[in-house]
């Protein structure tokens, strides 16, 4: 048997890199998936991986990361949707929601909210007779509330919704569906006011490891939640419908 086969994106920095680099520890093949092809060629290189470049907003080009992993890995056992923005970029006043412009409200829910549902629908129809497992970064802003960036709250609830959505409609298949939302993490896309000690800002190493866990051992609909100084904790099964 082949070597597992795994397809991230986001994966050129923060979490999405320390997944990639821990599932390539284990023996994954990794394909990394962004739009930074300097430094996702980097990180690839470093792990025996493939690098593809792709932006998670472009259905299309979603599509073609998918083929390509596929004609040159294989189809993947393991997704990590991760690719994920605030609203601004760091250290940039945070801007009250009148302040918002279209276009910014169009990029985040692009990356956050298109990428999700493009990931799935380019991945799955290949994944189902394999099998495997999809978990998706959402964060605790999607089960609370943060003031200084509605439209990231927005985006976190709608992934959480979605994934839990999308596993009990494959629930007794092959596939598995979760849902990681880590509280703060030291990252490139947090702003410095959220380092400060309070916060607990974890390393993304810390939450890879969740990651991997989720794909490796999830239950198909988990919302798994991990803050700084605390255990991983699970917050909500699938809950169905119907009966």
């Amino acid at each position: 048997m082949g070597k597992k086969v795994a397809m991230v994106t986001g994966a050129a920095s923060g979490i999405g890199a320390a997944v990639s680099r821990q599932l390539s520890d284990v023996g994954v093949k990794v394909a990394l998936c962004d739009i930074n092809a300097e430094i996702g060629q980097v990180i690839a290189e470093e792990v025996g991986g493939k690098f593809i470049s792709c932006d998670v907003r472009d259905y299309e080009n979603v599509v073609s990361a998918v083929e390509e992993c596929i004609a040159e890995m294989g189809v993947p056992d393991y997704v990590h949707l991760n690719a994920g923005i605030m609203t601004v970029p760091p250290n940039e006043p945070y801007l009250a929601i009148e302040d918002v412009s279209l276009e910014q409200y169009r990029r985040i829910q692009g990356v956050n909210i298109d990428g999700v549902f493009f990931g799935m629908k380019a991945v799955m129809p290949h994944m189902r007779e394999k099998g495997g497992a999809i978990t998706i970064t959402a964060s605790i802003a999607g089960l609370g509330a943060i003031g200084i960036d509605p439209l990231y709250g927005l985006s976190k609830y709608g992934m959480i919704g979605l994934g839990r959505a999308v596993a009990d409609a494959n629930k007794g298949t092959n596939l598995r569906i979760n849902v990681i939302c880590p509280g703060v993490v030291d990252t490139a896309i947090i702003p410095d006011e959220f380092r400060a000690p309070e916060y607990q800002a974890m390393q993304p190493e810390v939450m890879a490891a969740e990651v991997v866990d989720l794909l490796f051992k999830g239950e198909n609909g988990e919302v798994r939640v991990k803050l700084g100084g605390r255990p991983a904790f699970t917050v909500a099964p699938s809950l169905p419908m119907r009966d």
